[in-house]
């Protein structure tokens, strides 16, 4: 998927593995980045797990959905669909916006 920011400091974190680990620590700063990596890597949102290790979860309904992907412990992306229409499956989001990273799950 495209993987975008809603916010410039939000990108500018997420490009810095520096910043990561003074924000969060290097354990949350390592998962937060190989879950950029896999957003990356997923064609649509359809492809991202929703079991562990890695689990996606439709965090509101609310218009447009927010989701998160987290790991176990401290770590998670919480994004929404770009460019979401009403009724728009999963298999048809391709992009996404990051809102946050950090957190636990």
């Amino acid at each position: 998927m495209q993987v975008g920011f809603e916010k410039p400091s939000v990108g500018a974190l997420c490009n810095s593995g520096k910043r990561l680990m003074q924000a969060f620590g290097h354990d949350t700063a390592e998962k937060v980045q190989d879950l950029l990596h896999y957003l990356d890597a997923a064609p649509t949102l359809a492809d991202l797990s929703r079991s562990p290790p890695v689990l996606r979860n439709q965090f509101s309904e609310q218009s447009p959905p927010l989701f998160t992907v987290g790991k176990s412990g401290k770590g998670q992306v919480l994004f929404r669909p770009y460019g979401y229409r009403k009724g728009q499956t999963l298999r048809d989001i391709d992009s996404i916006d990051v809102i946050s990273v950090g957190g636990s799950i």
